[in-house]
């Protein structure tokens, strides 16, 4: 049941890879494996596989399946077995619809993650880097493998374990409906978390307990963990560092294109959000009742993704006390060594198969259509004689607004507050010659094929580039300073001098990158509070 081939993954993720290979039944390049490599831990004894000088245990049980009475519970430690459970295949995804962002399901018996680790047992213990994966928080997984024909799995660990002495985990967590549904009834079932929302972000949090308590068996060291992410997982990222309750189960951070300071929503519209849903599926009486969770739990997986009610997170009053930037002022967040950086052209990949506008006039409509009122203040910001097209300027327009200016936001405010930050902006356009012709330069997600190194990068150059990156990240896991081994230096985050490191070829420091437009955009934000 639990057993994936190879799939269509996200196309965003995709098309930022550099190379094709082989695909087995786990998406990693096709060599000789090893089986029967077991290992035991609190819940039982679990057998993986070797493959080159790594181990690997893929599918392993963090949580209880949140099926029955435990849909939508905070999650639920795993029973114990008897005998060996094999892990060597991904678990399923957890629901979501087909897109062009994740792989269909409707099994939420998903909650399981994956570890990489050194053949043989490492002399001492190692750091460890655990993955939230993007896709809104509605798609993906940590199965995905990259379409179009190229194989291979997106967030292999193999290559970060193999050639920096890293442990790599990546894990699942519920989405959408299923993973961030705030009902108020929630709040009064579970003494030890009475409040409602936030599921996946829970699950990541339980995950990260499930590290503390085992990986000392895969010759981790659980006092030196580092969660990383990109997208909605680099987001989430951003709200782990600020949410007391995961306080202490993690030691560095690092965020990809994804910040947490703009406005979430309040418990009472997420719980007008759960209503919503709760009407779609015939669930509406009574309002915000036992009765109606209880008709709620018993609705099909199908009609809860098909309700056509968005939901995210919530400030819950529990794993988010406070909006994020009111922790991040108050000092109430991990003071953890912290890497945030988004790409150059964030907003390409959101328009491939959009017909793209060619005029001045039709820009200025799009913004109006994305924007409202503020559309002319926009134009005026971005200027279509600034840019080579009108498309262009909306692309850039959408990626600031979106997410190069979030992630900026974040990363000053983490500073002001007294965080240690480093700043990147990954600036290497994708290199598939195939693709070229779509002009999608440093897209959303190209970074990724550098961070994991898999496919392998197809020029001495982006081999080049992938080392730089991987060093960098695996420093900052290692000895919580991204710095060292003879790398351009990088230096830490300040407002006033404003620099941060620019990766590409060849690597470089850049200040006050995009700051005139993103100070737009922070006002923006801000409007949204007052």
């Amino acid at each position: 049941m639990r057993k994936q081939r190879c799939r269509p993954a996200s196309f965003v993720l995709a098309i930022s890879v550099l190379a094709a290979s082989a695909c087995s039944d786990t998406g990693s390049p096709a060599q000789p494996i090893q089986e029967g490599i077991t290992i035991t831990l609190a819940d039982g004894t679990i057998e993986g596989a070797v493959a080159g000088a790594t181990r690997r245990f893929l599918g392993i049980p963090f949580a209880a399946p949140p099926v029955g009475d435990l849909r939508w519970r905070a999650p639920r430690p795993p029973a114990r077995w008897s005998g060996t459970l094999a892990t060597k295949a991904f678990s399923s995804a957890c629901p979501q619809r087909p897109s062009t962002l994740g792989t269909p399901s409707e099994n939420e018996d998903c909650l399981y993650l994956n570890v990489w680790t050194p053949d043989p047992t490492p002399a001492r213990p190692l750091p460890v880097m655990v993955w939230f994966h993007g896709g809104g928080n509605e798609f993906g997984s940590t199965g995905d493998v990259i379409p179009l024909g190229l194989g291979g799995l997106i967030f292999d660990g193999q290559l970060l374990t193999e050639r920096h002495d890293v442990i790599v985990v990546t894990t699942n967590y519920r989405l959408g409906k299923l993973g961030f549904f705030a009902h108020p009834a929630l709040a009064a079932e579970d003494r030890e978390a009475p409040f409602a929302g936030n599921q996946g972000l829970l699950d990541q949090r339980a995950a990260l307990a499930w590290v503390e308590r085992n990986i000392a068996a895969f010759g981790g060291d659980p006092g030196n963990v580092t969660i990383f992410g990109e997208s909605a997982g680099s987001a989430d990222v951003c709200f782990q560092v600020v949410s007391p309750g995961s306080r202490g189960l993690f030691h560095r951070a690092i965020s990809e294109s994804g910040g947490c300071t703009t406005r979430q929503d309040t418990a009472a519209e997420g719980a007008a959000l759960a209503q919503q849903i709760a009407s779609a599926v015939g669930c509406g009486e009574p309002a915000g009742s036992a009765d109606q969770l209880a008709c709620l739990r018993a609705a099909p997986v199908g009609a809860l993704l098909d309700s056509g009610v968005a939901v995210g997170p919530v400030v819950d009053g529990g794993f988010l006390p406070d909006q994020p930037r009111a922790l991040l002022a108050a000092g109430a967040f991990a003071d953890v060594p912290y890497i945030l950086g988004s790409n150059a052209d964030e907003g390409t990949i959101f328009f491939l198969g959009i017909p793209p506008v060619t005029s001045e006039g039709e820009y200025v409509e799009a913004l109006h259509a994305r924007f409202g009122d503020r559309a002319e203040e926009i134009a005026r910001v971005y200027p279509v004689a600034r840019f080579a097209t009108p498309q262009d300027a909306l692309e850039r327009v959408l990626g600031d607004s979106s997410l190069v200016c979030g992630t900026y936001d974040s990363a000053r405010r983490v500073a002001a507050a007294g965080g240690r930050v480093w700043l990147y902006n990954f600036a290497r356009w994708v290199q598939i010659p195939e693709l070229r012709p779509l002009d999608l330069r440093a897209l959303h997600g190209a970074e990724i094929a550098y961070v994991f190194g898999s496919p392998p990068p197809p020029t001495a150059d982006d081999a080049a580039l992938t080392e730089e990156i991987q060093g960098y990240w695996t420093r900052l896991a290692r000895d919580g300073d991204p710095n060292g081994d003879g790398a351009l230096v990088w230096p830490r985050y300040d407002d006033a001098s404003d620099r941060r490191l620019n990766l590409d070829v060849p690597i470089s420091v850049v200040d006050r990158f995009r700051r005139t437009e993103c100070a737009f955009w922070w006002s923006v934000y801000d409007a949204a509070f007052e």
